[in-house]
């Protein structure tokens, strides 16, 4: 019987000495960890080396540990269906340990993400680490429940060619002269802006066919101090609405009959797009030769000092039921700490024009001098955001502001309109028609 004992003892010793109680009499306890991650947007081969880097950092200073990161990147049609997909899967207990979730989803998914423990990252370093935005995105309660390897938003694009001679930094910095240089650079067959659109001066003003339209209403709302889900039936909503509206009803520079503003940007028809970092990408994918560059979107007069701008991004979070939360969180931070920005940064700069932005404040010089990135990451400290944004799995949130778009250049008042959204955003947000 001794000798049975001895034997098992020895062939069991790995799994038993983790045991509590006996594994004490056993040596150290080896453990064998797992974890896998779920990724949408970057391929395996420029997010492995940053996973390898910490599993060799991880075991070096946990030589118990023996620890593999599966990577996957998601395939999806819709990013609705992928969100509808993570939030059933982790509802279930059977969804992955580390998740790449829109900012926007963060506040809803708390019940299914495990907190960020404060042993691994404080909330005063992390508020010193990331931008104002990204903390009012991550924090339910006390807790923290994402971390950010990037940060996106919305910038103006312009091509160079159409604005010789323009002091382009002060003219675009507010909107009256965003639409000053919009009306002039519009042209209409004829010269008649009754009629068909030739050339046009800025993709505003309609709902579908300009890229991020439910963000740039957003925009116009929380620079007029209106919150977006909450505040649509005031007036300075209704007036929000009515100047985006005008640049197609009044002023004509855009309307419906034009191609997708992003197109019709890369093929020299609209001199203005507005759009995230990553639009920049598909555009010279679309037209290598065109000269275009970003400002910072514009102001509207007596702004505070930097600007209300509009943030868009991508967070990593940890399954409640992972196995091993605290690795999985170890591993994030890792990945947020300046070398491996930098290094992922490098990793996707190799497949395309430029990687992810950086999420961290204090790289944001060493991008002063891009043409593309430096306007975004200004105004990234002065970013609001919501749930009003398109392309990020919101789109029953981003259709109502559409829907209101639409409505107002169908004739309808911009307050009717706005009436019609707000109950749709009610609905959406669980409220009832009485609240």
């Amino acid at each position: 019987m001794a000798f049975l004992i001895i034997v098992g003892i020895s062939f069991f010793g790995s799994n038993l000495a983790c045991l509590p109680y006996v594994g004490q009499f056993l040596g150290t306890c080896q453990r064998d960890v797992s974890l896998t991650y779920w990724g949408i947007w970057e391929d395996a081969a420029v997010v492995n080396p940053l996973l390898a880097d910490f599993v060799a950092t991880y075991e070096a200073q946990n030589p118990n540990v023996e620890l593999t990161i599966n990577y996957e990147k998601r395939a999806f049609s819709t990013l609705d269906q992928y969100k509808d997909t993570l939030k059933t899967r982790l509802a279930e207990g059977t969804g992955p340990d580390v998740v790449r979730v829109h900012n926007s989803w963060v506040s809803g998914l708390t019940g299914e993400l495990a907190p960020l423990p404060a042993n691994v990252l404080s909330e005063a370093d992390y508020t010193s680490r990331f931008y104002p935005v990204v903390l009012a995105s991550a924090k339910s309660g006390e807790e923290l429940f994402a971390i950010p390897l990037e940060y996106d938003g919305i910038v103006l694009f312009y091509n160079k060619g159409m604005f010789e001679g323009i002091d382009v930094a002060s003219e675009l910095s507010t909107w009256e002269g965003f639409r000053r240089q919009a009306v002039r650079l519009t042209t209409w067959e004829d010269n008649d802006p009754g009629k068909k659109i030739l050339q046009s001066g800025a993709a505003f003003g309609t709902a579908n066919n300009v890229s991020h339209s439910p963000d740039l209403f957003s925009l116009l709302l929380v620079q007029s101090g209106v919150d977006p889900l909450t505040q649509l039936a005031t007036p300075a909503a209704a007036d929000a609405l009515t100047f985006y509206a005008n640049f197609s009803k009044t002023d004509r520079v855009w309307d419906e009959t034009l191609p997708f503003s992003v197109n019709a940007f890369a093929n020299g028809q609209v001199a203005m797009i507005f759009g995230p970092s990553w639009r920049a990408l598909e555009i010279k994918s679309l037209n290598p030769q065109l000269d275009f560059v970003a400002v910072p979107v514009p102001q509207l007069a007596g702004v505070v000092e930097g600007g209300i701008h509009w943030g868009s991004f991508w967070m990593e979070g940890v399954s409640r039921d992972s196995r091993e939360p605290e690795i999985a969180w170890r591993l994030l931070e890792f990945l947020t700490q300046e070398e491996q920005q930098r290094a992922f940064f490098s990793a996707a700069s190799v497949f395309r024009a430029f990687g992810e932005p950086y999420s961290l404040r204090s790289l944001a010089p060493s991008l002063a001098d891009d043409p593309l990135l430096a306007p975004l990451l200004a105004g990234a400290p002065g970013a609001k955001t919501g749930k009003t944004v398109d392309f990020s799995g919101n789109d029953p949130y981003a259709a109502a502001f559409k829907q209101a778009i639409s409505d107002v250049l169908a004739g309808k008042s911009a307050t009717e309109a706005l009436e019609t959204a707000q109950a749709t955003i009610n609905q959406l947000e669980g409220k009832s028609p009485s609240q």
